[in-house]
């Protein structure tokens, strides 16, 4: 009798370990979302939509969590979602503007027109605001070079594919949406040289109006904006160059990157599905959704 109790017991062990592995979660879950960890890695979430192929089509937004503690997720676009000048006017931005992020072009379309196509209603009350700048913002220099963010070290000078995706550093790529189309649709404006005004408030080339790429030899990789003036030239921002450092550029430029980054509040979301991996990335919804 003992013995049939033993062999009972431990087949129930048994059946409750597999059904914990391999029935899912009914409904939501709250989540600990953590920051990186050396050995660890990071942990992916997808929130929001936006287009991301060449056609347009609307996908998860997927972001990497640099950073958490008991108030906030900082998360970054694992992407670069769209290419875009930062200010329009370069006298502006460094007479009147004088390097405000907050102050942008850009800050304004990404909390309103990017706000609007990217985030529902309740995506948006997730979001905590950065004081003078708004609930969506781009990364800074500083933000970029933060080691416990796990970026790591861009290996300056390397000019190969295979070394440049073994250690992206701080380099990013764009969805084909943003390198092929950008809001100007090949269909529509078939021809390169064509010229329309961009961001820029400038008539440009359409190739020029669309995430410009790195040749093959930089692992094909885009320049994206931080949010940090030129300390070298007031009317330039600093920028992702093609050796993967931080340069600089002028501010009326159209074609590079904008790579989102969002704080993301503690304790009013839950996952839904999932397992927090860059294959399965954590689905965020609203608390009691």
């Amino acid at each position: 009798m003992r013995r049939f109790s033993v062999r009972l017991f431990s087949f129930l062990v048994i059946l409750i370990s597999l059904s914990a592995t391999l029935l899912p979660a009914a409904g939501s879950c709250e989540t600990v979302l953590r920051g990186y960890e050396e050995d660890g890695g990071y942990v992916y979430v997808l929130l929001g939509q936006y287009p991301q192929t060449a056609e347009g089509e609307v996908q998860p937004i997927l972001w990497r969590i640099l950073a958490s503690d008991s108030e906030k997720c900082i998360l970054l676009s694992e992407y670069i979602l769209f290419a875009r000048c930062i200010n329009a006017s370069l006298t502006e931005y460094r007479d009147e503007i004088k390097g405000d992020f907050g102050k942008t072009d850009l800050c304004e379309y990404l909390n309103t027109v990017f706000a609007s196509d990217a985030f529902s209603a309740d995506d948006l009350s997730l979001l905590l605001p950065m004081e003078g700048v708004g609930r969506i913002f781009i990364p800074s220099a500083e933000d970029l070079q933060n080691k416990a963010y796990g970026l790591g070290v861009t290996v300056k000078g390397v000019k190969s594919s295979k070394k440049i995706l073994s250690n992206p550093g701080l380099r990013a790529w764009g969805t084909e949406w943003a390198v092929k189309n950008n809001g100007y649709d090949p269909v529509e404006y078939p021809n390169p040289r064509q010229k329309v005004t961009g961001s820029s408030k400038k008539e440009m080339p359409v190739k020029e109006l669309r995430l410009f790429v790195y040749s093959a030899g930089w692992a094909s990789h885009s320049p994206y904006w931080t949010r940090d003036a030129s300390a070298a030239d007031p009317r330039q921002a600093r920028d992702i160059k093609a050796s993967g450092s931080i340069g600089r550029l002028e501010v009326g430029r159209d074609n590079v990157g904008v790579r989102p980054m969002i704080w993301l509040a503690q304790g009013g979301f839950d996952t839904v599905s999932g397992a927090g991996t860059k294959e399965d990335p954590w689905v965020i919804v609203r608390k009691g959704e």
